[in-house]
């Protein structure tokens, strides 16, 4: 069986089934033979750009191993459920083991500054 990774943002209206939500789609993939290996809530973030009206949205996470089928599946029943917004899966490589958690846009900006001034990192107050 294949790793994937799915992403899926819920609706803020409905961000309080999110958790409903995730138990649901995960039955649904174990049910076809599929094993969870990850379950995430990332909680309300900004989005890039609006989608529906919204510029937020509740993240979920679902990493699991599974035949074809069932990530077919899985992502019908995404696109049916109305308090899903979005949704993208994504096949991994097997040695994935970085942490799923985004990564903070600060963090981003700082690096691109230290590569942008040559490579040299100027402390504040030197």
């Amino acid at each position: 069986m294949t790793l994937y990774e799915t992403i899926f943002v819920v609706h803020p209206d409905q961000a309080g089934k999110a958790k409903e939500m995730t138990d649901t789609f995960k039955k649904l993939i174990e049910g076809l033979g599929a094993t969870a290996t990850q379950v995430e809530e990332w909680g309300m973030r900004d989005l890039a750009y609006r989608i529906r009206k919204q510029s937020r949205g509740h993240y979920n996470l679902l990493r699991y191993r599974a035949p074809a089928k069932a990530v077919e599946e899985l992502e019908r029943n995404l696109k049916l459920s109305e308090g899903v917004i979005r949704y993208l899966t994504v096949r991994l490589e097997e040695d994935v083991s970085a942490p799923a958690a985004p990564i903070a846009r600060d963090s981003l900006h700082g690096d691109r500054r230290a590569s942008e001034e040559g490579g040299i990192k100027v402390e504040p107050g030197s």
